[in-house]
């Protein structure tokens, strides 16, 4: 139902995780949650009505034969999303700080919200040529190296993402600004214009998916103990509580419930 694949050019897969694509039949009917990531998704739908409520996206089948590009924002509770009918999409799963070298507007401006159209007149007009069966990956992947920009302005922020990631890292946000030779509320507002979250809210994310990661990746079982010590959480009370926000679940029930998708490129739950 859903196949991702890595890019082939170098440089993309410097900043895009994967792509993935997903066919309905007009008999389909789809259901998953998607959980706070780090990364972003960008997708092209065709055939398709978007409707989005409170954490939901609502995808059906629509006699509008126009592309429609949608685009997530950075999310820090569950977003539930269904599929219903003949739908395609194809999606580009951005790396942090990855979507600001293909579009020249900043995250924060064009992604606001949970999810919302991303309406450009060039990526709109490319949309356009898309999902002719031809060899459409091979053309995304020509229009993306043709919109590629160096950003000077990312470097620092990009630098600050190498401490924000790491888990057991306790540098208040402060004294990275100041390492950085930013001050505390210019960082911040650098850092949400192109990460679309403050950093506190990017380091809880990034927390929340390192231990989803150790636990779904381990042969090993990890107990709730390892994964708090793991993952940097103050402690067990703390990341329980951390993570019924972030996911709506204890971590118990959640890892009963999650589902890697194509290896481990994309963890949900499906319904």
């Amino acid at each position: 139902m859903i196949k991702t694949f890595a890019p082939s050019s170098p440089i993309l897969k410097k900043y895009i995780e994967c792509f993935y694509l997903y066919e309905g039949k007009s008999t389909s009917k789809f259901s998953y949650i998607a959980f706070p990531h780090f990364n972003t998704g960008l997708s092209f739908f065709k055939g398709a009505s978007i409707i989005r409520e409170q954490w939901r996206i609502g995808i059906s089948e629509s006699r509008d034969a126009a592309v429609h590009i949608e685009i997530l924002g950075k999310y820090t509770s569950p977003l539930k999303i269904d599929y219903k009918g003949k739908v395609q999409e194809i999606s580009i799963v951005f790396k942090p700080l990855g979507l600001n070298r293909f579009v020249r507007d900043s995250y924060q401006s064009i992604a606001p919200h949970f999810s919302q159209q991303f309406t450009n007149n060039v990526w709109g007009d490319f949309g356009e040529n898309l999902f002719s069966g031809d060899d459409d990956l091979s053309n995304l992947e020509s229009f993306l190296l043709s919109q590629y920009t160096e950003i000077q302005d990312l470097a620092r922020i990009e630098e600050s993402l190498k401490n924000l990631e790491n888990s057991n890292d306790e540098t208040s946000i402060a004294t990275l600004a100041i390492l950085l030779g930013y001050n505390q509320k210019t960082f911040q507002r650098h850092f949400k214009k192109y990460m679309g979250c403050t950093p506190i809210e990017y380091r809880r994310i990034c927390r929340f998916r390192h231990a989803l990661t150790n636990k779904l990746n381990n042969a090993q079982l990890k107990n709730l103990t390892e994964l708090t010590y793991e993952g940097g959480y103050f402690d067990q009370s703390y990341f329980i509580k951390e993570f019924h926000k972030l996911t709506n679940h204890n971590p118990t029930d959640f890892f009963k419930a999650a589902s890697k998708v194509d290896g481990d490129k994309i963890v949900w739950v499906i319904k």
